[in-house]
């Protein structure tokens, strides 16, 4: 009497073959979409950093210049100081100066004199304490420290384009500030921002 044998069934070499590379090209769809993700995250992230970083400056510099002039003619400035800010804005040169009373002091010093400016050697917008009252000395005096990480971003514009309302008692003061920077390890990154900055203190005529 025959017995029959049962055969096991089971994969071909050439099934195990087509689903070998079948899984290789579903996880090679997994990582490209996966560092298509990191990537696309990590430009999020530095776009958002340069705007958060630039309209925190500029959140600074509005909340001081609105206080220029702020205690009397003592802390005004300029080669006759008679105004509430000073500015200049060349090729070379990008710098405003200012002074108000932030300590309630009972006269001017030079602890109250201040300003902003860019620095080409660093690439960065700087704030300076003990500045010379006239604006064309800001990169000849004081103390200057960087408000931007140079490390980060660097600045490519500065620009500062003062203007004025006069009436027969006095002039009100007013700056338009712009901003352009980008990041330092791409410049492809890059973020501007402006403002208009009108002083509460006014100048006599």
């Amino acid at each position: 009497m025959l017995v029959q044998r049962k055969t096991e069934g089971g994969f071909t070499l050439v099934e195990i073959l087509i689903c070998l590379l079948l899984g290789a090209l579903l996880l090679a769809m997994i990582i490209g979409l996966y560092v298509s993700n990191v990537g696309t995250t990590n430009k999020s992230l530095v776009h958002s950093r340069l705007r958060t970083d630039l309209q925190a400056l500029i959140g600074i510099i509005e909340n001081d210049l609105r206080r220029a002039g702020y205690g009397g003619e003592a802390f005004m400035v300029g080669e006759n100081s008679n105004k509430v800010f000073e500015s200049i804005n060349t090729i070379d040169q990008q710098c405003i100066i200012y002074a108000y009373n932030f300590d309630q002091a009972s006269t001017a010093t030079i602890d109250h004199f201040m300003g902003f400016r860019y620095s080409k050697n660093t690439q960065s917008i700087q704030f300076g304490r003990k500045v010379d009252k006239q604006v064309n000395n800001c990169f000849s005096s004081g103390y200057w420290v960087n408000l931007t990480d140079p490390n980060f971003l660097k600045v490519t514009e500065f620009s500062l384009n003062e203007n004025y309302a006069v009436n027969a008692e006095m002039t009100i003061r007013s700056l338009h500030i712009g901003i352009q920077a980008e990041w330092v390890k791409d410049g492809g990154y890059r973020h501007q921002a402006s403002t208009q900055i009108q002083t509460r203190s006014p100048e006599s005529n």
